[in-house]
């Protein structure tokens, strides 16, 4: 399936640990019904600054999808060894 997206806004979301992180939301325009209509992208810096990692979440509710903070589909640079994304999933 395949789908065509545009930017929708950001969100900037505080954790009960007080931490805050941002989602940047798209929003389809066109493409196939079972498409998502919402991908998030997930980033913890909220000034511009590089990523280190992202999560994606994608669905067709876009309040329900910023509530998802039970699962953290994790995205690292492809470079990364095994022994590496450890060590970051261990820092996060």
């Amino acid at each position: 399936m395949s789908g065509d997206y545009e930017a929708d806004g950001h969100e900037i979301l505080t954790y009960k640990k007080g931490n805050r992180g941002v989602r940047f939301i798209f929003r389809k325009t066109a493409g196939d019904e079972a498409a998502p209509r919402f991908i998030q992208f997930s980033d913890h810096i909220i000034a511009p600054e590089k990523a280190d990692h992202y999560h994606l979440y994608w669905g067709n509710d876009r309040a329900a999808l910023l509530k998802e903070v039970t699962n953290w589909p994790t995205y690292y640079p492809a470079k990364l060894t095994g022994s590496e994304i450890v060590e970051e999933m261990l820092a996060h």
